[in-house]
């Protein structure tokens, strides 16, 4: 198991925010489960994580995966990307975002659930890509 510090850089608060709510973090095709975040003299901040064989969730480990790392878009600042489960993979759900203000992907990480068109989504699990600088939100559809 790799230990040690994987990257150290310095970022916003609001970019901050967003890597401490997320589940998982994908840096340099590797993908990284989060297992607790600290702060130290409200200066240093730190994310702890496990290679994400670790800790995969059970029901949806190995699809969550596969549908981090074959992704392949990139931006210039950070935007949503959404996943829809379809019972056996997640697959690319086209939504129109109005905004990619890092505060405001943050603030989407804090909710449970997301209605569009009438349609209510449940979120499963959440990945940040630093290389592509998305964060990729990965759903179900429920009814409520």
């Amino acid at each position: 198991m790799e230990t040690g510090v994987l990257e150290q850089v310095s970022v916003t608060r609001d970019e901050l925010f967003m890597r401490k709510l997320v589940d998982a973090t994908l840096m340099k095709n590797k993908l990284w489960a989060h297992l607790s975040n600290e702060c130290e003299d409200r200066r240093e901040h730190a994310v702890y994580v496990t290679e994400y064989d670790n800790q995969k969730p059970a029901e949806y480990g190995t699809a969550i995966a596969d549908a981090a790392l074959a992704m392949c878009k990139m931006s210039s600042m950070y935007s949503a990307e959404y996943m829809l489960w379809n019972g056996s993979a997640f697959q690319e759900l086209d939504l129109a975002e109005s905004s990619s203000y890092t505060m405001e992907l943050a603030e989407q990480l804090l909710d449970h659930y997301m209605v569009r068109g009438g349609t209510t989504y449940e979120f499963v699990y959440s990945v940040l890509d630093v290389d592509r600088k998305k964060v990729l939100f990965l759903m179900k559809e429920v009814d409520l």
